[in-house]
């Protein structure tokens, strides 16, 4: 059967998964906006989306003839998964996918690159140059060497994460409830929190973890900590982080994920935390750029495209 393919990530996608996806019928490369979407949803029985678009109720609702929804992501709350299920839409994903997820690295490395630019003030600094600054004494930061790495979530980024600290000569201890094990310190949530000089943050969103970062955990964390969130924008209470920054209760931020970024193509525009960023060196914030590497992009691509080729031919 020759399937109608939607691939909302349009002319950017793998060449290699392209040859995959043509295998399997007719594919239109496009990138609709939210609105475009939902207006032409009803021709297909199969679309591959990335994060940006919300695949919500409305969308799913104009879906008439879908049968399969293809994310190359591990977070799913792009989707209303269970409304999806309820109309009989299978969701496939990179959600479980250990052995190939494990050589996927680029998220980890960005949170250690996040970690770098907030302890060494790299942003404020490149951009005093491009003004023809050169003031030395005006971007002192910090060492990394020493300093007590904390990871939430001690999964396949959680450990990437930890190895990089390791390499950096930072002692590193963890929280997560769900893995025991003597590579690294475990403690508990209130120990982590008083421990940690930085805390990187690579659990799942969930009910658990959702405003996990709060003005209470902001309190118990030290006042020269700082937090990395590269999982999802919701685990940080972005209201409480704004206080918690602007009264020092914290050191600072780096993130590339925002609670409400899938509403950013509707308007996106004064934002609390990126006009506070404009005018502080504390917060450092980019546009959910973790898995957007070339080799990260070409594999997962390839990977998910032979997902769906292996799925409809089982």
């Amino acid at each position: 059967m020759d399937y109608k393919i939607l691939n909302t990530i349009g002319e950017g996608y793998a060449d290699e998964a392209k040859a995959v996806l043509n295998e399997l019928g007719e594919v239109d490369y496009i990138t609709p906006t939210q609105d475009e979407l939902v207006g032409i949803i009803e021709k297909y029985d199969i679309i591959v989306i990335g994060l940006g678009l919300n695949f919500d109720k409305e969308v799913i609702d104009n879906a008439k003839k879908l049968k399969i929804i293809i994310t190359a992501t591990t977070g799913l709350d792009h989707i209303n998964i269970e409304y999806a299920q309820s109309k009989n839409i299978e969701v496939l994903s990179l959600k479980g996918e250990t052995d190939f997820l494990n050589s996927i690295t680029g998220t980890a490395e960005l949170a250690f690159g996040l970690m770098i630019k907030l302890l060494r003030l790299m942003s404020d600094a490149f951009d005093s140059v491009k003004n023809y600054q050169w003031d030395r004494e005006k971007f002192r930061g910090h060492n990394i060497y020493g300093q007590t790495l904390g990871i939430v979530g001690l999964g396949r980024l959680g450990r990437w994460m930890a190895q990089y600290g390791k390499a950096f000569n930072m002692n590193v201890i963890y929280y997560d409830p769900h893995v025991d094990t003597d590579e690294y310190e475990k403690k508990s949530f209130d120990e982590f929190l008083s421990k940690s000089d930085v805390i990187s943050i690579h659990t799942h969103l969930n009910n658990e973890t959702e405003n996990m970062f709060n003005t209470d955990t902001f309190n118990k964390m030290k006042n020269n900590a700082y937090l990395i969130n590269t999982s999802r924008g919701k685990i940080v209470n972005e209201k409480d982080l704004l206080v918690a920054l602007e009264s020092k209760q914290i050191a600072g931020y780096g993130t590339d994920v925002l609670a409400d970024e899938l509403e950013f193509v509707k308007n996106f525009s004064n934002h609390p935390l990126v006009e506070y960023a404009k005018k502080n060196q504390n917060l450092v914030i980019v546009p959910h750029i973790g898995g957007m590497t070339y080799e990260s992009r070409i594999a997962t691509d390839v990977f998910i495209a032979n997902k769906l080729k292996k799925h409809l031919n089982s």
